[in-house]
């Protein structure tokens, strides 16, 4: 068993996989976030990305492009330096996970206003 497969089994789940969930979660928060503002009835919140949201172009650069090459670049300097565990890393990636999760819950929870016409 190589050192990676055995960080595989001691955490559950692979870095490459964790680095994929936090990139599917933020195309999941940015869809649900076009979706909930084209209704009318919501604003965006982050006043960083209020500017952000005039335009396809940039948005699709700033909440899918550059995400996906940090993502893309993460997944590559692991492989390269071979560690087997990486405990800033690890932090960080969770961090980014559960952040997301509870955005996308807050969609969720948003989606139930929308539809239920609160």
């Amino acid at each position: 068993m190589t050192d990676n497969n055995a960080t595989m089994k001691r955490s559950g789940v692979s870095f490459y996989t964790r680095l994929g969930l936090l990139y599917l979660l933020n195309l999941i928060d940015w869809i649900c976030t076009e979706v909930l503002i084209g209704s009318g009835r919501f604003t965006e919140a982050n006043p960083i990305m209020q500017p952000v949201l005039n335009g396809f172009g940039t948005t699709l650069l700033i909440k899918g492009v550059i995400p996906l090459a940090l993502i893309i670049l993460c997944g590559v300097l692991f492989k390269l330096t071979g560690e087997t565990e990486n405990k800033v890393a690890n932090v960080l990636i969770t961090i980014g996970i559960v952040a997301y999760s509870l955005v996308n819950l807050w969609h969720i929870f948003n989606f139930v206003l929308l539809f239920s016409g609160f």
